[in-house]
């Protein structure tokens, strides 16, 4: 709150400018542009709040206002003493995290499965996400045993009119993302993972993947997928054991 300095008649004004000349601010009192002490600033710019300033009573600007009003009826101006100056305070700055590979990253996927994916470990990546999402080592595993056996863990695998982590065929197929090899595999892995948990669930059913989640060997449950969901036409022949196995202890461990 600013306040009106008050004329106690022309001797009694002369003799506040005086006095006032003669008081040094404190390098508290300094204002730095706001109209607020630089003291009472944090390192980000934000006052400290309402408080400091009612302990410290009026504010340098204000003292700087009655001053000048005082002098201009004195006939002469006001002359404080200079205070010392004081360094403005340096703005914060929050880090800037760094970029995913794909350019942005998405709120669906927790830090393991990132860091799989940017690392380019898609087959962990592919057991850790449905491992997220309610399934359990064993089953998680056996999923990413089948999909090593029909991409190589690729996401940007293409042959057969099929492409994608399982194949889809056609590949404008998958569901909700269509538009799943775009050259950008960190993208596309984040995009596949989850038309992969809604293939499983809607397009197969999720009563196949309750008795999924019932097994407890990762290659029988690699054995499983294969069988009720990916259904090649060699049975099993997308499995891939040791797949499994190294999945289910990363899981586990």
């Amino acid at each position: 709150m600013a306040y009106e300095a008050q004329s106690n008649g022309p001797d009694h004004v002369s003799g506040n400018a005086a006095a006032f000349s003669l008081h040094t601010l404190s390098p508290g009192a300094v204002t730095d542009g706001s109209g607020t002490p630089a003291a009472g600033r944090s390192a980000d710019g934000k006052d400290k709040g309402k408080n400091d300033r009612h302990k410290t009573g009026k504010s340098a600007s204000a003292k700087s206002r009655q001053a000048t009003k005082a002098g201009n009826r004195s006939g002469s101006p006001a002359n404080p003493a200079p205070a010392s100056s004081a360094p403005s305070p340096q703005p914060s700055h929050s880090a800037t995290p760094s970029p995913s590979p794909s350019g942005s990253s998405s709120p669906n996927l927790k830090a393991a499965v990132q860091q799989d994916i940017a690392s380019g470990n898609y087959l962990l990546a592919v057991g850790q996400y449905l491992v997220e999402n309610g399934y359990t080592a064993a089953a998680a595993a056996g999923v990413a045993s089948c999909v090593d056996g029909e991409s190589g863990g690729n996401p940007e695998s293409v042959g057969s009119g099929g492409g994608g982590l399982i194949g889809w065929t056609p590949i404008s197929s998958a569901e909700p993302n269509s538009n799943i090899i775009t050259g950008n595999a960190a993208q596309d892995m984040m995009a596949q993972l989850e038309d992969l948990l809604y293939y499983n669930s809607t397009e197969i059913g999720q009563s196949l993947v309750s008795q999924l989640n019932t097994i407890t060997d990762p290659v029988d449950a690699a054995d499983f997928f294969s069988q009720n969901f990916e259904k090649p036409a060699v049975t099993d022949s997308d499995v891939v054991p040791s797949v499994a196995e190294q999945i289910y202890s990363d899981l586990t461990s």
